[in-house]
């Protein structure tokens, strides 16, 4: 069986998006991330809409229960329908991972993730973000994690790249540069 391929049901979403509710891009990304949470927080919600012993009238109900409680309109609401309907919703967090991804993409956006041996101000953290934005020359968006581990320095990783100016990925460079040398 193949690996399941988010990227044409989030293009799906925000081509329709783009139609029928430009500007809402962002809160419909939202939702999304709405929707994964509540079927990662709650295992047993996870399980109904997944499980082929449960009718599919059982699981529209429950499905519409929750949006409900979780405020979801159009086209969201609809799109998970779809989405239920093609027995996918096992896959909600791939498909909100890579709408959001589409989302920042088309607001010239970049999403990073920064790594720091010690918690940052947010001035220090304005800066940082200030120039990976020049770097990229895109908007950034970072999340920021302090890490011990790190014992100096940062990490940090702008989608599918990772750059470690950390004292513990240094050391650990120079550990396996002795090793090889050593042979």
């Amino acid at each position: 069986m193949g690996r399941f391929r988010a990227f044409p049901y989030a293009k799906a979403l925000l081509t329709v998006v783009q139609k029928e509710a430009p500007g809402r891009a962002e809160e419909i990304a939202d939702e999304l991330d709405g929707v994964a949470g509540a079927l990662k927080a709650v295992p047993d919600f996870h399980r109904v809409l997944v499980t082929p012993m449960v009718s599919v009238e059982a699981k529209t109900k429950i499905l519409d229960a929750v949006l409900d409680s979780l405020e979801i309109g159009e086209p969201t609401r609809r799109f998970l329908h779809v989405v239920q309907h093609h027995y996918r919703m096992q896959h909600m967090t791939d498909i909100a991972t890579e709408f959001r991804a589409l989302v920042d993409q088309s607001l010239g956006r970049a999403r990073a993730r920064v790594e720091t041996a010690i918690e940052l101000d947010e001035g220090s953290r304005r800066r940082l973000v200030d120039a990976i934005s020049a770097f990229e020359g895109a908007d950034v968006v970072a999340d920021f994690e302090a890490n011990r581990e790190l014992l100096g320095g940062f990490k940090l990783q702008v989608g599918s790249r990772v750059f470690d100016g950390s004292l513990a990925g240094e050391l650990d460079r120079l550990s396996k540069e002795i090793e090889i040398e050593q042979g």
